[in-house]
């Protein structure tokens, strides 16, 4: 009597089902992996500026006026004009107002035209607005 060999392995639609599986899986994980990231990256915006917040005190502290700070990529400048300060940008950090006793950093988007509700701007009393 001869036996029958016996054959070991995944049919068509066994391989087929797995691959919807990982598709769905894939489909419903990755826009939370891009909104995570994109927390992060602002998280690290918020951080930038606040460091940014920091060295202008210093500024102040020797000039009692922030008018002359400079935040941007020259020689001069008080901290780092982009977000994160190194890798791939994620957001432009600008002086927008500087008076002598007063100070509006903001943090843009790179790319963006506006704001559209993705620009945040810190003031001395370190009040942080979302734009």
């Amino acid at each position: 009597m001869m036996k029958k060999r016996e054959t070991r392995g995944y049919s068509l639609v066994e391989l087929m089902v797995v691959v919807a599986i990982i598709g769905i899986i894939s489909a419903i994980a990755y826009p939370s992996y891009q909104s995570y990231m994109s927390d992060t990256y602002r998280g690290q915006a918020i951080a930038d500026l606040e460091v940014c917040s920091m060295a202008l005190e210093r500024y102040y502290s020797d000039d009692f006026t922030y008018v002359g700070a400079v935040i941007d990529d020259s020689a001069g400048s008080l901290c780092p004009n982009t977000s994160p300060s190194s890798g791939n940008t994620q957001y432009d950090l600008t002086l927008v107002a500087a008076t002598a006793s007063d100070f509006t950093i903001q943090a843009r988007p790179v790319g963006a035209a506006g704001c559209g509700g993705e620009c945040i701007q810190l003031q001395a009393d370190h009040t942080i607005t979302e734009l």
